[in-house]
């Protein structure tokens, strides 16, 4: 299997992190607080550039066949590793390990910020058509009334992108806790956008939790009360502390979109830290 592609046992089913691209980017660029008020031991961790990745996760499971975050990776100078060559893609790799788009039960994009939701559609014949066009595709309602103005827009990529989707019928939007099937679960997490969400993925004793950008890096975990400039920290560090109480007694595999691979929460004498896998 090629290294932009990994797959875990998930009880009966499995899941598959699909890396789609990287950038290069230091969390201290994140940060709304001066340095001066850092707190001194994580004050090399926050000025470090680090590998900031773009994941896609498919899940198989109760029989279905779940895409968390469709994503595509878009290159930018400022950001990214000199000679670099991204992976073939969300679409390419999901080939790779045998998914047609048109077998995809359900899409869920976690929140919307446009790396999450911008492979939902693509131009065939001359016009805007879905990717996976049998499958529904869910978002929380609060992110979707606060993007009206953009959808107005038809050049947009939210009206190129989810705009096309609820005209076609497939968008459904989530505003409480609710089960997709007996294994998956939605979980309103709001704070990085108000209708933020994150994935609760369950099967004979195994859990996963896709967690969209409720940490950007690893380092957050350690560190929640350090806000990133355009989330509502005082919701977010809510939202986190109900995913860590959670999945710490599980032993939740946990997926991050921008933290490579896969990790688990490890809860020591100063708070939790990530566990990388």
């Amino acid at each position: 299997m090629a290294d932009y592609i990994r797959t875990f046992p998930l009880g009966a089913g499995t899941f598959t992190i699909i890396n789609v691209g990287d950038g290069n980017r230091n969390m201290a660029g994140f940060l709304t607080a001066p340095e001066s008020q850092w707190p001194p031991q994580a004050v090399a961790a926050f000025k470090e550039f680090t590998r900031l990745t773009y994941q896609a996760v498919h899940i198989a499971v109760d029989g279905l066949s779940v895409l968390v975050d469709p994503g595509k990776f878009e290159p930018s100078p400022e950001h990214d590793f000199p000679g670099y060559q991204p992976p073939p893609g969300l679409i390419a790799s999901l080939a790779e390990i045998g998914v047609r788009p048109e077998k995809i039960s359900y899409v869920i994009v976690t929140h919307a910020h446009g790396d999450h939701f911008n492979c939902t559609t693509e131009v065939r014949d001359g016009r805007l058509v879905p990717y996976f066009p049998n499958a529904r595709h869910l978002m929380g309602r609060a992110d979707w009334e606060q993007m009206q103005p953009a959808l107005q827009n038809k050049d947009s990529l939210e009206s190129q992108t989810l705009g096309v989707l609820h005209q076609a019928g497939l968008l459904d939007l989530v505003d409480s806790r609710i089960n997709v099937s007996p294994g998956i679960q939605i979980i309103p997490t709001p704070g990085e956008t108000p209708g933020h969400l994150v994935v609760r993925a369950h099967s004979q004793g195994q859990t996963l939790y896709c967690l969209g950008d409720l940490y950007h890096m690893a380092v957050e975990v350690e560190y929640p009360e350090w806000p990133v400039s355009w989330a509502d920290m005082n919701t977010m560090r809510g939202s986190r502390q109900i995913v860590v109480e959670a999945a710490l007694p599980e032993n939740a595999l946990l997926v991050a979109t921008h933290i490579p691979g896969a990790g688990r929460l490890r809860r020591t004498v100063s708070g939790e830290v990530w566990v990388s896998q």
